[in-house]
């Protein structure tokens, strides 16, 4: 996959979502309190970058139940996969 960004040079990017997609998206900007889906999508893409720097070291990205002392580990395929790939990131 080629580099999106140039020079700095900022590059629009599109995608389509069905009706339920964009409602999902808007709750979630809303339970955020997130004004832009620009500022929604660079906390996302931060997220899914810490987590998969965390799997490469061989580390779960699980949420803790303190008061219980349990964790539940979160399954994404997307994970498991970048854990396996060799590719840099190059991420500030």
């Amino acid at each position: 996959m080629k580099s999106i960004l140039k020079n700095n040079r900022k590059t629009r990017i599109q995608f389509e979502l069905n009706e339920q997609g964009a409602q999902e998206l808007e709750q979630l900007m809303e339970a955020t309190d997130v004004a832009t889906r620009k500022d929604l999508f660079n906390n996302a893409l931060t997220l899914l970058e810490w987590a998969i720097k965390e799997k490469r070291k061989g580390r779960i990205i699980a949420s803790l139940d303190e008061k219980e002392q349990k964790y539940k580990e979160i399954e994404m395929p997307i994970l498991s996969r970048a854990a396996k790939n060799n590719v840099s990131l190059v991420i500030k």
